[in-house]
C-alpha cells in the first residue's frame, strides 16, 4: 500500500478490492460522483467504516453533497492498493483448479500476472492454457529467476505441497498462495496465504442457516 503503510489494518486490505470492484461498475454506468451510502448499500459494509476508509484511502476530499468525483475515486483506490505495479507469479498444478486460474483474464487488474504454470503430468507439459505456457518440475527454478516470479501460487493435491513449496521457496520466491487443502510450512522472511475452502464453506453455511432462522422468527412474530 502507497499510503501510510503501518497504520493500514488487515480488515482494510481486504476491502479495498471491494471498494475497487462497486467503484469501477459505478463509474462504468456512467456515475460521475459517488458516495459512501452508494457503496454501502452495494456492499453491506457499515456506511461509517465506508467514510472512514475512503478518507484514508484518498488524497482528494470528496464534496460533502455529491460525494467523491467516481473516475479520481477509481484511480486513487487504483494506487493506494498498489494495482498499478504487477507482480509476477507462477502456477503450480495446472490441473481443473489450476486450470481455471490461468484462464482467469482479471489478475492483471489486482498487479497480479501469471507467468507460466508447473505440472509434472506429460501430457499438459509443453501446452498452453489461455496463452500460458506449462512447463514441467525441473523448470521451475529457471522460470522463478528469470522472470523475477516473487509469487507461487499452490494448486497441487495436499501430499506434494510442501515439497513444491520448499522447491519454490529454495528458488526466491517471496509469497505463497495456497490453494492445497494441508497445512504448510514457509520460513519467516515467506508471506504465506491459505485459501481454505472447507473453513469458507463452513464459514457460508452457518451465515445462511443463521439468515434463515432469523427470517422464520420474523415470520413467527407476524
Amino acid at each position: 500500500m502507497s499510503k501510510e503503510k503501518k497504520q493500514i489494518s488487515k480488515n482494510l486490505v481486504y476491502r479495498v478490492p471491494v471498494y475497487l470492484t462497486v467503484s469501477r461498475r459505478l463509474l462504468k454506468d456512467g456515475a460521475r460522483y459517488i458516495t459512501a451510502p452508494q457503496i454501502s448499500a452495494i456492499t453491506g459494509i457499515n456506511v461509517e467504516t465506508v467514510k472512514k476508509d475512503l478518507s484514508q484511502i484518498c488524497k482528494t476530499p470528496g464534496n460533502p453533497k455529491l460525494g467523491r468525483e467516481a473516475d479520481v475515486l477509481v484511480s486513487e483506490i487504483i494506487e493506494f492498493g498498489v494495482y498499478t505495479k504487477l507482480t509476477n507469479a507462477v502456477i503450480i498444478g495446472a490441473g481443473h483448479l489450476g486450470s481455471a486460474l490461468l484462464n482467469y483474464d482479471g489478475f492483471n487488474e489486482w498487479g497480479l500476472q501469471i507467468i507460466a504454470a508447473i505440472d509434472n503430468n506429460p501430457a499438459l507439459i509443453n501446452t498452453t492454457i489461455n496463452d500460458k505456457q506449462i512447463h514441467g518440475v525441473d523448470d521451475l527454478d529457471k522460470i522463478i529467476k528469470e522472470y523475477n516470479v516473487q509469487i507461487a501460487i499452490i494448486t497441487v493435491p495436499k501430499e506434494y505441497a510442501q515439497e513444491l513449496v520448499d522447491h519454490a521457496v529454495a528458488a526466491g520466491v517471496k509469497a505463497i498462495w495456497n490453494f492445497a487443502p494441508t497445512h504448510i510450512s514457509v520460513p519467516k522472511d515467506v508471506v504465506l496465504q491459505n485459501e481454505n475452502m472447507a473453513s469458507s464453506l463452513s464459514l457460508l453455511n452457518y451465515n445462511l442457516n443463521l439468515k434463515i432462522s432469523k427470517q422464520k422468527r420474523k415470520t413467527k412474530r407476524k
